[in-house]
Formats: structure tokens, C-alpha cells, sequence
């Protein structure tokens, strides 16, 4: 099935309020994102998205080289030893890529600004991403292509299976409650203010 725009407009919109009210590790939390989206694309009856993970890229200016926030074994290296693993999850649904965490560009590139001592300019920081596939790019591509929204989504086989494996991979009965309700306001146009631990933020 085919995910419609104002379908992933509005399942954006719901997860966003709520990952950025409630999510304490927002910028590192794709994994809640991905299955927050499946489970709505889901209560919408496009029951064939899937999670999907990999590596990840995205160009947020056209002119900066550095410009590039990525989660891609190429860009972040990182020690074996240590268990870390750089990657990305999303959503695929037949040819489509839906990505709702894109809006999150900006902070990334500001902590990795902090980190070195940049100013990188953010010009493309989209609410989501809903692309085909053949839309999306290499690694190379995005990393030396000087044009603001080249991402890349490469999904891995066997980091998906890592993840799709883990046991904290799934929704709690409490958080899918909060979902369906935020995303039945917004779907009916209603706006909504939600207020949780990590602050405030409205619908529209």
C-alpha cells in the first residue's frame, strides 16, 4: 500500500508532540519514532510498514561542507570494542522511506556544532521525510553533493534483525493509549497543547 502525504503529515505531527514532551534521550530515541509511525500506519489500515534499520544521512545545507548529520558507519566511527553501533531505524512501506524524525536535524547539528566548535547552518530541517526509494541517495552522495535535502536511507539486513530483535522493541500498552489519543485530535484538526516531563509542545 502507499502511505498518503496528509496521512504521514498528521502520524508526524502526533509523534512529534509527543516524543518531544515526554522522550528524555530525543535525538537518539528513531527506534520509538519508526514504531509509533508503523502502529498508526497500521490503525489506518496500511498494515504492510515495516521498521526498518540502517545507515543514515542527511544534507541540511547546500553551501557548508560539513553540513551532512549522519548515522553512517562511513561518517561516525566507532570502537568494535565498545559495542556501539552507529545506525538508523525508519519506516518502509512498499517503495516509500517515511522518516518522522528529520525535524530533529537542527539539534543534532547544533550538538555536533558544541562538540567541535562549529557553526554550521541549518537550512533544511523538514517536520518529516516521505520519499521513493529512488529518490534517496548514497552516503557519497549526501556527503560531497552541495544540495540542501540529499538524504540517504540504507537499510541493513542485518542491523533490522538486531533491532527488530531486541526485547525493549515495542510499544507499551500506556504510550500506544497517548498516541491513539493525540492522533485522533489531530486528525480530526483539532489542536492540542500536551504538557509531559521534558516540556510542552502543540499540535498546529
Amino acid at each position: 500500500m502507499t502511505i498518503p502525504t496528509e496521512t504521514a503529515s498528521r502520524i508526524a505531527t502526533a509523534v512529534r508532540t509527543i516524543a518531544t514532551t515526554t522522550s528524555s534521550r530525543l535525538g537518539s530515541d528513531c527506534i520509538w519514532h519508526a514504531l509509533a509511525c508503523r502502529h498508526l500506519l497500521a490503525r489506518e489500515g496500511i498494515d504492510d510498514a515495516r521498521l526498518v534499520a540502517g545507515y543514515a544521512a542527511w544534507r541540511v545545507d547546500g553551501k557548508a561542507p560539513g553540513a551532512v548529520v549522519c548515522h553512517h558507519v562511513d561518517g561516525v566511527p566507532c570502537d568494535p570494542a565498545s559495542g556501539g553501533l552507529a545506525f538508523h531505524s525508519w519506516v518502509s512501506c512498499g517503495s516509500q522511506v517515511f522518516d518522522a524524525t528529520t525535524y530533529q536535524l537542527r539539534g543534532k547539528m547544533a550538538l555536533m556544532d558544541t562538540a567541535d566548535g562549529g557553526r554550521t547552518p541549518v537550512r533544511w530541517s523538514p517536520p518529516y521525510v516521505l520519499v521513493e526509494r529512488k529518490q534517496c541517495h548514497s552516503w557519497r552522495s549526501v556527503r560531497d553533493g552541495f544540495r540542501a535535502g540529499l538524504s540517504c536511507y540504507d537499510a541493513i539486513p542485518a542491523i533490522t534483525t538486531r533491532v527488530a530483535g531486541h526485547p525493549d522493541t515495542h510499544l507499551e500498552a500506556d504510550a500506544i493509549d497517548l498516541l491513539e489519543q493525540v492522533y485522533a485530535r489531530v486528525k480530526d484538526g483539532n489542536q492540542l497543547v500536551l504538557i509531559g516531563p521534558c516540556g510542552i509542545a502543540a499540535t498546529a
